[in-house]
């Protein structure tokens, strides 16, 4: 709507989608050292590719590791680091259906993202602490500790991934608790919007980008109008996800498996 050519969300899970293909034949071993390996040490492939005070990277090293911004073309999510976080939950998908498996002895889910959380969120404060490898160049102007949530995002850094990862580990965990507890509901709200995902995310977004851009309101209102908007999409969205997914339910096997 903006008139400007972006690569981000569906970018990166599409072609990340496309790897796939082939990276599922590896063993969960070699992905996860593969994964971890681009968390931790690519941003010292990016320093070597890229300077920020020089302007914008090659467009080849911006789609795979970098950020790119010009007024009518823009690489906000490149390809290696969102494919290393498709990878560790490619992984993470395996162990699941492992647990099928009687003969195999894995350790329960809840104990293991648990302790994941914990363990992503404390490197996330050694490397904040730190202050200096893995924030991907950006450096917070003062100690405050609202500045130490302060992570990079465009392109992901290790800091931004830790705690991304440890906060996402440490909900499923809780979310996994109340399950056993309370048990799922067919309608109920964090499932069919996690059942139509992708239906949720393209609808939402063409709908504000085009309010936003032929609208007007693109930076309207402040914290609460944003909180307020939000719920209010939430509200109009929930029954059209749950009739996609009566829709899908119904016709299966068609272009509904890619939405």
């Amino acid at each position: 709507f903006s008139g400007r050519l972006t690569f981000q969300v569906l970018y990166a899970i599409g072609v990340s989608m496309m790897c796939m293909a082939f990276l599922r034949r590896l063993s969960s071993k070699l992905l996860l050292t593969l994964s971890f390996g681009w968390l931790i040490f690519g941003e010292l492939l990016v320093r070597c590719l890229w300077d920020p005070t020089l302007g914008n990277p090659s467009i080849p090293t911006a789609l795979g590791m970098a950020f790119y911004y010009e007024p009518l073309f823009r690489i906000s999510y490149p390809l290696l680091p969102w494919l290393s976080l498709m990878c560790i939950g490619w992984v993470f998908g395996r162990y699941i259906v492992d647990l099928k498996n009687p003969e195999l002895k894995r350790i329960q889910p809840v104990p293991l993202l648990t302790l994941t959380g914990i363990i992503s969120l404390a490197v996330f404060a050694v490397v904040r602490a730190l202050n200096a490898y893995g924030n991907m160049f950006l450096t917070p102007e003062s100690s405050d500790w609202i500045h130490f949530l302060l992570v990079s995002k465009y392109p992901p850094s290790l800091s931004f991934m830790a705690l991304e990862i440890g906060l996402l580990c440490l909900i499923m965990a809780g979310m996994m608790r109340m399950e056993k507890r309370i048990g799922v509901r067919k309608n109920g709200v964090l499932l069919v919007f996690g059942q139509t995902s992708m239906f949720f995310y393209l609808i939402h977004r063409l709908v504000m980008e085009g309010l936003a851009q032929w609208g007007g309101l693109r930076g309207a209102g402040g914290i609460i109008t944003t909180y307020v908007v939000s719920l209010v999409f939430l509200i109009i969205l929930y029954p059209l996800c749950r009739w996609y997914r009566s829709y899908k339910q119904e016709h299966p096997g068609g272009w509904t498996t890619l939405i």
